[in-house]
């Protein structure tokens, strides 16, 4: 029965989600991803993402079913996302042998505003399969911990395998499964075993930096230590938008902020009370302390990246398998208080029980509306302009979003804003340039193709593109 609730829960929330549009990376992990044509091609679709075969294998499920629209992958993220607010019921109550404290860690899971990135976000599908292979694999692990039986060892190795195979941030398992078993007090074998999964760990980690290094961005990856500040930033930013999710975005703009600055201080500060409070509870109340493990846990492998200057320094949906271990410490917190307002008498409860559950239900309408959100692809990245309005990126986003709607003008004022905010970066002369094509100024658009590639002069698809432009100034010239 709660288990049900969870689910419908989780699910009908993102009714209005089902029918948005591709946005963003969408283009690239589906609509011109060729190898999920064929599911039965498994070596195209494995070669096309050697780091997250299952999330590709199940692009082409959907496409197979549903055709190239984007409903049928919604579909199948929250379904997903259904079955991890099931799951994750029963991790909890295993945890904590409380239906009060897993309704409430699930409840505020399956609702929170947070999530929306990773669920209702179809190239967010790969945290959302993430957590469901790493939830089953906690399941199986804890069995194994309590019953024995090699079968329920082999059962959790291989779910966190499939984990790995849909996100990195499965390498961190071991290490959260290891906590479980130090706080519980595992016997010698089961340290034995969380040791070898540690040390796959470490050569998987390795590969994946080799892969990042060399296939990926090759000669452009190295470790930059003073981002240590801006990794605690981000940290502390995913935390408080846990607990109050204001000014979401598809896009954050995170400045690199000082070691001794004060929003350094501040930040390590708000990290540190969740660790104090952890270790202060960790006999008696290990379920807590593990939340705390798993959230920061998580957290490690974008940590890493940024430290690598890898991609976006934030984004929403990489939260979302993390937030698993803020939200079972959240339902723990619940539980105590709840327990704590009944020794005060029924009506004490009564008004914690209401205050409880007008959280969920307005945590579930912050959900809604983020989901219509996003699907306005304008609205989405005006929104993300709106917050960020010194960044370069989100006005590139937005003028993409206005060009594909054929608002070119407003698209090329983004676009030149872009330029404006970052005159060394070669993208947005190129989407500017594309621009001025389009309306039959030639010379412009050759003009800014010219100063991107200065910019760039490795990229052959700035010579690929004058190419063309002289081809179709050619045509164009009056026949004498």
């Amino acid at each position: 029965m709660i288990c049900g609730v969870m689910a419908a829960s989780a699910g009908v929330l993102y009714l209005n989600a089902l029918r948005n549009p591709f946005v963003y990376d969408d283009y690239h992990t589906v609509i011109v991803n060729a190898s999920i044509a064929r599911p039965g091609d498994l070596r195209a679709i494995v070669l096309h993402d050697v780091t997250r075969p299952i999330v590709n294998f199940s692009y082409a499920v959907d496409r197979a079913i549903w055709g190239t629209g984007p409903f049928g992958f919604h579909v199948t993220s929250v379904l997903l996302h259904m079955l991890n607010a099931v799951l994750f019921w029963q991790v909890a109550w295993a945890l904590t042998r409380s239906s009060r404290m897993a309704t409430a860690a699930a409840s505020l899971f399956a609702v929170h505003p947070m999530m929306t990135e990773a669920v209702g976000y179809i190239s967010g599908r790969s945290e959302v399969l993430c957590a469901t292979w790493l939830l089953a694999a906690f399941l199986a692990g804890r069995r194994w911990l309590e019953r024995g039986g090699a079968a329920w060892a082999g059962a959790m190795i291989a779910l966190w395998f499939a984990a790995l195979a849909s996100k990195e941030t499965a390498a961190m398992f071991p290490f959260v499964f290891g906590a479980y078993c130090w706080l519980r007090g595992a016997p010698g074998r089961a340290r034995l075993v969380v040791a070898g999964m540690i040390g796959l760990t470490v050569l998987a980690g390795i590969g994946r930096v080799y892969v990042l290094a060399a296939i990926e961005y090759p000669g452009r990856v190295a470790i930059h230590w003073p981002f240590i500040p801006l990794d605690v930033n981000v940290a502390a930013r995913y935390l408080l938008l846990l607990v109050r999710p204001a000014g979401q975005s598809i896009f954050h703009s995170v400045p690199l902020p000082a070691f001794f600055s004060a929003v350094n201080l501040i930040s390590m500060a708000a990290l540190a009370v969740p660790i104090a409070v952890a270790w202060r509870v960790r006999r008696t109340e290990p379920a807590a302390t593990l939340g705390v493990v798993w959230f920061f846990a998580m957290l490690i492998p974008s940590a890493v990246l940024i430290l690598l200057d890898q991609g976006e320094p934030m984004t929403e949906h990489r939260v979302y398998v993390a937030s698993l271990g803020f939200f079972l410490a959240a339902g723990v917190g619940v539980g105590y208080a709840g327990a704590w307002l009944g020794r005060r008498g029924e009506k004490p409860l009564a008004f914690g029980i209401l205050a409880f559950r007008l959280v969920v239900l307005g945590l579930a309408a912050l959900t809604v509306m983020r989901n219509a959100v996003w699907a306005d692809p304008i609205a989405l990245y005006q929104e993300s302009v709106d917050l960020a309005p010194a960044h370069y990126r989100p006005h590139l986003l937005l003028g993409e979003a206005l060009l594909d709607k054929n608002r070119r003008d407003d698209a090329i004022g983004q676009f030149e804003t872009a330029i404006r905010l970052r005159p060394n970066d070669p993208t947005g002369y190129i989407k500017l340039s594309l621009c001025y094509a389009d309306i039959g100024k030639f010379g412009e658009s050759r003009r800014l193709l010219n100063r991107a590639r200065e910019l760039d002069p490795d990229d052959k698809s700035i010579d690929r593109m004058l190419d063309a432009l002289a081809r179709v100034e050619e045509r164009m010239k009056p026949v004498k």
